[in-house]
């Protein structure tokens, strides 16, 4: 009778560990899925054989979950569980492909190929993982980002299996939003055979996805995809069907930010509010020599929040919660937006990295017009080096608020700042040792910020400093971008940032 309490003990805690994995399937919030699964892994070991009986589940946001579980157990338990998961022909193919998943993307384990070519069907599984998919995203179109998430971490075969699978596959409008994700994926052959299957499915919800591929693809694929939109348009297909979750796309108005500190720049591109006084915003946030940083729908945003448009050119201050001043937002033609985000991709381009899966998902929003505006170039009047000096005073101005530099790996030394007699010259000194960094590489990076500066700048009818800043890039591209004026206020304001540090 002794034994009794400790196995009952043991069912209670199983039966409490199935409740709360079970939540892990609803929870959306990506801070309670973390702490979800953080408490699950406090389990220990008895979080290990409910995991296992779960890999068989056809629910992405479930396996999700269970990724976030297997990062936060001890390795020595999960590691060696799942890889004799992966190896049981006991289990089904689903499971043993789930168990592959979790090595390869939350443990970041190798995974063998054997392990994958020992799977009894995988051409079967890839049809039903899509199938899974798709009955998903009926319920939630926003499933196809963990889907992807875990295909990425998939053995490359996978990824091409289930587009092999996708012309066997229950028809859907979700598989135009599948196709069109896959075909700006960095896998160029997978890409082109998405564009492909797009082209052969005449509809004009493909066409749409392909007008919009045209615009955001680098040059040969979007080629590839203007061809493939023209002939299916010449072949018959009418209509401006667009995938019906997406935000409303018609009437789109810009709010763009200045650049910070950092080379990021944030656009919000707002629809009208609704019937409810309520606005959806697409907010892209972009950063020099990383291209797309971030990309979120934000809807329900009472329209008391935000400003009404007030026309192109007026400058709205928002206040910031996290900020310690009011957010500065420019009333900018689409094409200023188009133009910034056009520039970001080439980053990812040049590095051979595909952008975030949400700009992925959601980017047909902002090429809605399905033409490529223009790049903006605003009215621009030669700028003067008569006193190349007088950049500095652009750190002055509003737009430019919170600029500055310092190298990451130069401390403060002790003595360098204080009031003491000398202390000027000490900081003097310091801003010489910083600037020593301040190279060409540096100098090119500052140079693109203040040409999106000046566009920024004359867009919102400021010439005198769009025509300073132009001058303060031009320093930027000289051969000792340090010397410039504008490079050594830089430095001073990250050297006063960095005593406070």
């Amino acid at each position: 009778m002794s034994g009794h309490p400790k196995v009952l003990n043991g069912l209670m805690e199983r039966r409490a560990l199935e409740a709360a994995f079970a939540e892990l399937g609803s929870t959306t919030d990506p801070e309670l899925l973390m702490q979800r699964a953080r408490e699950i892994a406090g389990h220990g070991d008895a979080a290990v054989p409910v995991l296992l009986n779960l890999l068989n589940s056809s629910d992405p946001q479930m396996r999700g979950g269970l990724g976030q579980v297997a990062a936060h157990l001890d390795r020595n338990l999960i590691v060696p569980a799942l890889r004799a998961a992966a190896r049981s022909r006991e289990r089904s193919d689903r499971a043993r492909l789930a168990a592959l998943t979790l090595l390869d993307r939350y443990l970041h384990e190798p995974v063998e190929d054997a392990l994958l070519s020992d799977l009894q069907d995988p051409h079967t599984v890839a049809g039903e993982s899509l199938r899974e998919l798709l009955h998903e995203m009926d319920q939630n179109p926003y499933a196809v980002l963990e889907y992807l998430t875990q295909l990425a971490g998939q053995p490359p075969d996978v990824p091409r299996m289930i587009l092999d699978a996708i012309p066997s596959a229950p028809d859907s409008p979700h598989l135009v939003t599948l196709l069109r994700m896959l075909a700006q994926d960095a896998d160029h052959a997978l890409a082109t055979a998405a564009i492909e299957q797009l082209a052969r499915r005449r509809t004009a919800l493909a066409a749409r996805a392909l007008a919009a591929l045209e615009l955001t693809l680098p040059a040969d694929l979007a080629a590839l995809a203007g061809r493939a939109e023209r002939k299916l348009r010449m072949s018959g297909v009418t209509g401006a069907e667009s995938e019906p979750w997406l935000m409303p796309a018609s009437d789109l108005w810009l709010l763009l930010s200045p650049v910070d500190a950092q080379g990021a720049q944030m656009m919000w591109f707002l629809a009208p509010p609704d019937d409810a006084g309520e606005y959806t915003i697409l907010s892209v946030v972009t950063q020099d020599a990383a291209g797309i940083i971030g990309c979120t729908e934000l809807s329900g945003v009472p329209a008391g929040e935000l400003p009404g448009p007030q026309g192109l050119g007026h400058v709205h201050r928002i206040a910031h919660r996290s900020e310690g001043w009011p957010v500065m937002l420019l009333e900018a033609p689409l094409a200023a937006g188009r133009r910034a985000i056009c520039e970001a991709l080439e980053w990812h381009w040049a590095a051979g990295t595909p952008a975030p899966l949400s700009y992925r998902l959601l980017n047909p929003v902002i090429w809605s017009d399905g033409h490529a505006s223009e790049p903006v170039k605003p009215d621009e009047q030669p700028p003067s080096d008569d006193d190349p000096g007088a950049t500095a005073i652009l750190l002055d101005h509003p737009a430019f608020l919170g600029w500055h530099w310092w190298p990451e790996d130069l401390p403060v030394a002790e003595g360098w700042g204080g009031q003491s007699v000398g202390a000027r010259a000490r900081s003097r000194a310091a801003i010489e040792v910083a600037l020593a960094q301040f190279g060409p590489e540096v100098g090119a990076s500052y140079a693109r910020r203040l040409y999106a500066m000046q566009r920024w700048l004359s867009l919102a009818s400021d010439q005198p400093a769009a025509e300073l800043t132009a001058v303060a890039a031009r320093q930027m591209e000289a051969e000792l971008p340090q010397a410039s004026a504008f490079a050594r206020r830089l430095a001073r304001a990250g050297f006063e940032i960095a005593l406070l540090r």
